[in-house]
């Protein structure tokens, strides 16, 4: 999906109060397909679309919930904007806040405003123009590739199609640094894996050597005998990768529609650095096709002890086995 944007600094005016904020001109219809902004609100109503060509007197605004408690007004309040025009000369214009959001990002809540893109673009002197599309892709992986294909078409008008990376390289940094500290995690629990799962099958083999040692006495060959365990072995994972995978998208179901929300020190944290302070879960089936693959990795190499054991037993040994 994609929306068009106008993004401009402003002060925004209540009373003897003045602060700081971005004014955001969208169009309310097609900024749901590219954001959530309209279900996050928490007091009031999220913003309107005019019919075309509406202008309104004064226009309304939504902004966020810290902004509207340190400009100490309240929704339904009309505040003061002062801003720059395309021609540079300063403006100002009442506007009337409907309703106020929380993203759970500390800096956007306290800075952020959401106008109906037409009051602003009036306001600017910027009718039919805009400075900004935000676009929204549903495959990640896709996005470097139609940024390519969108730099082709817009450098010839001397505009740029940024990455999400590019827009916030500290945010890029940071998702790369906590990547890289995953992995080791990720390493030492593969490897917990890997043993639970070589200890499970090296015992249900070896207390099954008398059986097998009756079953070569009687002609069998140790080939198929390696065959039929590791077939057996096989089946286990299969089943085992149903019923797990089965679980995982039950608990992960909850936890997508039930996100945790953090508390405390730790909310702080993630606020200061821009982060909403929830932990959200996800139905990728990429993620779970990884863990499967890699699991199944870890099996086959857990198994091949076992069934060397299994190769090299021999039929008198195997009965006496105790």
């Amino acid at each position: 999906g994609a929306s068009p944007r106008i993004e401009t600094d402003a002060l925004l005016s209540y009373k003897d109060q003045s602060l700081g904020v971005l004014m955001m001109g969208i169009a309310p219809k097609t900024e749901n397909l590219v954001t959530d902004f309209s279900n996050k609100v928490n007091k009031g109503r999220f913003l309107e679309s005019s019919p075309a060509g509406t202008i309104q007197q004064v226009p309304d605004i939504v902004v966020g919930d810290k902004l509207l408690q340190n400009l100490g007004a309240s929704v339904g309040d009309s505040v003061v904007v002062l801003a720059q025009g395309i021609d540079g000369v300063l403006g100002n214009m009442f506007v009337r806040i409907v309703g106020t959001f929380r993203t759970g990002s500390d800096e956007f809540d306290r800075m952020g405003v959401f106008m109906e893109i037409a009051d602003l673009q009036s306001f600017l002197g910027m009718e039919g123009r805009i400075n900004a599309v935000a676009m929204s892709v549903r495959n990640p992986e896709d996005l470097h590739g139609i940024v390519n294909r969108l730099d082709t078409v817009l450098k010839p008008m001397g505009l740029v199609a940024l990455q999400w990376q590019d827009l916030l390289p500290q945010l890029k940094q940071m998702i790369e640094l906590d990547n890289s500290s995953g992995v080791l995690y990720i390493i030492i629990l593969l490897f917990v894996v890997g043993f639970g799962i070589l200890n499970t099958v090296l015992m249900s083999i070896t207390e099954r050597f008398r059986e097998y040692g009756v079953m070569l006495s009687l002609g069998m060959s140790q080939e198929r005998l390696v065959v039929a365990v590791a077939l057996e072995i096989f089946f286990m994972l299969i089943i085992g990768f149903i019923v797990g995978n089965g679980i995982g998208v039950a608990v992960n179901s909850y936890w997508v529609a039930h996100p945790i929300h953090l508390g405390g020190d730790i909310a702080k944290l993630y606020q200061e650095y821009g982060f909403a302070p929830i932990l959200a879960s996800s139905l990728s089936f990429k993620v779970f096709l990884d863990s499967s693959l890699t699991i199944m990795g870890i099996s086959i190499v857990a198994a091949v002890y076992p069934l060397w054991r299994v190769l090299r037993l021999e039929p008198l040994k195997g009965i006496r086995y105790t």
